[in-house]
């Protein structure tokens, strides 16, 4: 087997895996309130990612870019680590979980899978990122299949109500951050940028756990099944913690591009796992609704990869053409 073929089946894995913490978290809910299971996932998350970074360090299969210091000359960073943490990990999670109150997690992982829209319409509003008429069509399409979705009138949640914006704003949270954790990522390392993040959004909630007066101890009711700590296993180690290194692997091998292309599947994922898992009904407009959001998420980000490709080739001969003489 070749890299790129290891590369795309790491990028298909993450793809798949990321579609399911909505439903993974479903029988943890069931005896602990949204933020306990938020604090207690990345929690676990931080740990399971330090253990590893640290391990690769000492090993020497992972490096250092840049010490993360928390003084006052690194306010900056240790501000917008904070808001990746607490936003766009901690929010993005709470407001997931807290969705799944009102409508069903195959509902809530076709919501989610409009996240790389939200990211690059985030670029347009303060980066000065631009769309194409086509790209603005597909990212129609793609809410036009959530429409479809929200409004089937054979779904359990019976239309549109205050959890569809309570999980669009979870989507929301963890795209207003992509920048910010894209730079920080560029200075710190991948790896050690996550873990950064997993801290904030552990200390964060336990800090406002503490402030409301939560019980921690109904963290310790996850131990009350065997289904329950393989499902804090999958989202607190696989999800948040293991699945970025292989997601970092399969980035290296086939692009950032070909990884992107990979996170469409994560609707798919969740409805499959949906249906299979927590019994969730298969009806006519809920396919089409799946079908329409994975086409019109595909169509974006190739449209968005050719525009890139164009954009590099333009810049390239801009800079290899001779420069006009100036006339003396």
């Amino acid at each position: 087997m070749t890299n790129t073929q290891k590369g795309w089946m790491a990028a298909i894995f993450v793809g798949l895996l990321w579609g399911i913490p909505w439903i993974v978290g479903t029988p943890i809910l069931e005896v602990m309130d949204p933020q306990v299971l938020v604090w207690l996932r990345y929690t676990v998350a931080f740990v399971t990612l330090g253990l590893i970074f640290n391990i690769g360090l000492a090993s020497g299969k992972m490096k250092k870019k840049t010490d993360f210091k928390l003084n006052w000359q690194n306010r900056n960073d240790i501000f917008w680590a904070a808001c990746c943490g607490i936003i766009g990990q901690g929010s993005f999670s709470f407001l997931s979980f807290l969705s799944l109150d009102y409508i069903t997690a195959s509902e809530n992982g076709v919501i989610q899978g409009l996240i790389p829209i939200l990211i690059l319409s985030v670029g347009f509003l303060r980066h000065g990122e631009r769309f194409t008429v086509m790209q603005i069509m597909c990212a129609l399409g793609a809410f036009l299949g959530v429409a479809i979705l929200v409004m089937d009138p054979q779904s359990e949640t019976k239309g549109f109500n205050i959890g569809h914006l309570i999980c669009f704003g979870s989507a929301a949270s963890f795209a207003c951050m992509a920048y910010a954790r894209a730079k920080l990522a560029d200075k710190y390392g991948s790896v050690a940028t996550m873990f950064h993040q997993f801290v904030f959004a552990s200390l964060g909630f336990g800090l406002y756990l503490f402030v409301v007066g939560a019980d921690f101890s109904s963290a310790l009711n996850v131990f009350s099944s065997p289904l329950r700590i393989l499902c804090i296993v999958i989202l607190g180690v696989c999800i948040s913690g293991m699945s970025y290194l292989v997601y970092i692997y399969g980035m290296e091998r086939v692009g950032v591009d070909g990884t992107g292309m990979a996170l469409n599947l994560m609707p798919l994922s969740s409805f499959i796992l949906a249906v299979f898992a927590l019994g969730e009904q298969v009806t006519p407009m809920r396919l089409v609704a799946i079908a329409v959001v994975i086409t019109s998420m595909i169509a974006f980000m190739k449209l968005g990869n050719k525009n890139k490709a164009k954009a590099e080739e333009v810049e390239a001969e801009l800079a290899v053409a001779p420069k006009p003489c100036r006339s003396q």
